[in-house]
């Protein structure tokens, strides 16, 4: 009841859902919206005159943030700096608030040699692990509105499948703060880029340029590597799928993406299961995907990591599925991304 409570603000939102109730709760969410615009702005507006102060780390932060309600990109690319971090031989720690602990679990399986510190606050848990561990830059994943920790690069991901909705506020919205605070940002990381059309990725590029001219548009998009058995762990190519009738599910804030890049390589999903982001899979719910899957003769079952990473063990014994395993690829501005994240550890000068 609660994920399906959860999806249908999520259709509102994103104004899919049209009916009698929608029209009736419109004006009571575009109240909530308001009130809620102006305590958010209010809050970065104390932290921005410096009333409440920021609080610095003894060592550079990045912070990796989103204007809106899940699907950016947030993660992958906090897996992207952390990882170009690690291969130069420094020591990046990922503080992270953890909602969920899919994602924690996808950040340890990818970045096996990286400290990942998990808390509420994040300036305690860094000054903690600061104390016992060499760390040379710090990752602040989610900080766009994690104000108390002073940073010293601010990324923002755009999903360039649904930029900003349609332009509200939550819960009328999906943006959690207004599109001004993108002037703030050093870098603009837009995903998904091979996913959209190249005159819609150019008029997005102009409207973040007219909102923010002084920040850097890098390009980015996700990179299928391959499959690989949800119990067995062994490798299937991508070729393998070519053509082949498939299941999917997924619990994502941008399912679309999923569905497209399984598209781009001629995987044909007859059976779509999909659920809010981070929706915890029941067994029930598990059984019943592998029933439809089983009655409409589909030859696998695939997901996606974030959502294995879930729920791991159940996935495994009553699915087995097949996991897309991706990484981030930068399309362009990889050059400045660098530069300006190297600085900050002294591997530039």
């Amino acid at each position: 009841m609660r994920g399906s409570i959860r999806n249908y603000f999520r259709l509102l939102a994103e104004d899919r859902e049209r009916g009698f109730a929608a029209r009736l709760l419109g004006p009571l969410l575009s109240g909530i919206a308001w009130v809620y615009g102006v305590g958010v702005g209010t809050l970065r507006l104390l932290h921005e005159k410096k009333i409440l102060k920021r609080k610095r780390l003894p060592y550079p932060v990045v912070s990796v943030g989103n204007l809106t309600w899940g699907g950016s990109g947030k993660t992958p690319l906090v897996e992207y700096l952390a990882h170009r971090i690690s291969e130069r031989r420094r020591t990046p720690l990922v503080l992270t608030r953890g909602y969920s602990q899919d994602e924690i679990e996808q950040l340890r399986h990818h970045l096996p040699r990286v400290i990942i510190g998990v808390g509420k606050d994040r300036l305690k848990v860094g000054r903690n692990i600061g104390q016992r561990n060499r760390i040379d830059i710090a990752v602040l994943d989610d900080g766009l509105q994690h104000w108390p920790v002073e940073r010293d690069i601010e990324i923002v991901a755009v999903n360039c499948l649904n930029p900003f909705g349609n332009g509200h506020l939550l819960p009328r919205g999906i943006l959690r703060e207004p599109l001004s605070v993108l002037k703030n940002a050093a870098i603009i990381v837009l995903s998904h880029v091979n996913l959209v059309k190249i005159e819609d990725l150019k008029k997005l590029k102009e409207q973040i340029q007219r909102i923010a001219p002084n920040s850097f548009i890098v390009e980015s998009y996700l990179e299928p590597l391959f499959f690989y058995r949800a119990r067995q762990r062994s490798r299937v190519s991508l070729d393998r799928l070519h053509n082949h009738r498939v299941t999917t599910f997924s619990g994502v804030a941008s399912p679309r993406s999923f569905q497209l890049t399984l598209s781009n390589f001629q995987i044909k999903p007859i059976r779509n299961f999909e659920f809010t982001d981070h929706h915890p899979f029941s067994v029930q719910e598990l059984e019943e995907i592998k029933r439809v899957s089983d009655s409409a003769f589909a030859a696998e079952i695939i997901t996606t990591e974030k959502d294995f990473y879930r729920s791991p063990k159940a996935i495994s014994e009553i699915l087995n599925p097949l996991i897309l395993a991706t990484r981030l690829r930068i399309l362009s501005g990889e050059d400045v991304l660098t530069d300006r994240l190297f600085r900050l550890v002294g591997l530039v000068k």
